[in-house]
């Protein structure tokens, strides 16, 4: 389906999903859980990376290879993330497939018609980074490569601890 999330973790990383800031911006309402959470003086750090599913397995390059013609590969793009939190210091999220012209995607002229896929498949993860409270950081050297930070959360928040005030209701 195109524009659907097809995204999944790669390791294993926060127990976090979609969701929204409260207005003050100091807590995190977790629709999964069904709950807010305080915002810590901590950032969790993330960057798109593009990765040749071919590259990910020896099955998968063994398919990839069987299945493309004339140099194509597959790749998707995956974000990767560094916290200093010591249960997860580093976790993924991988974007879904698209086809590319080997031998990089760094050659945007030579990606032809699916240029269009490739930049339809990094906003559908960048949508899903938002919805998860991720906000863009800066810029990479490739044109995927966005930057991304988020605050830590506060996992031993009382369930009742927010108080919303008239900014943040």
């Amino acid at each position: 389906m195109m524009g659907q999330w097809r995204g999944k973790y790669l390791d294993v990383g926060p127990p976090r999903g979609p969701g929204r800031y409260s207005g003050d911006g100091r807590w995190w309402w977790d629709d999964g859980q069904g709950r807010w959470f305080r915002l810590i003086d901590q950032d969790d750090m993330l960057e798109v990376e593009a990765e040749d599913v071919g590259g990910t397995s020896l099955v998968a390059s063994l398919l990839t290879t069987l299945s493309s013609q004339y140099g194509n590969a597959y790749f998707r793009f995956v974000a990767r993330a560094r916290s200093a939190d010591p249960r997860w210091p580093t976790y993924a999220q991988a974007g879904g497939t698209f086809p590319a012209t080997r031998p990089s995607l760094e050659n945007v002229a030579a990606q032809g018609a699916w240029l269009e896929i490739q930049r339809e498949r990094f906003q559908e993860l960048h949508r899903q980074l938002v919805a998860e409270g991720w906000r863009p950081a800066g810029h990479g050297a490739a044109w995927w490569s966005a930057i991304y930070r988020r605050p830590d959360l506060d996992w031993d928040t009382p369930a009742d601890a927010y108080e919303p005030t008239p900014r943040s209701a």
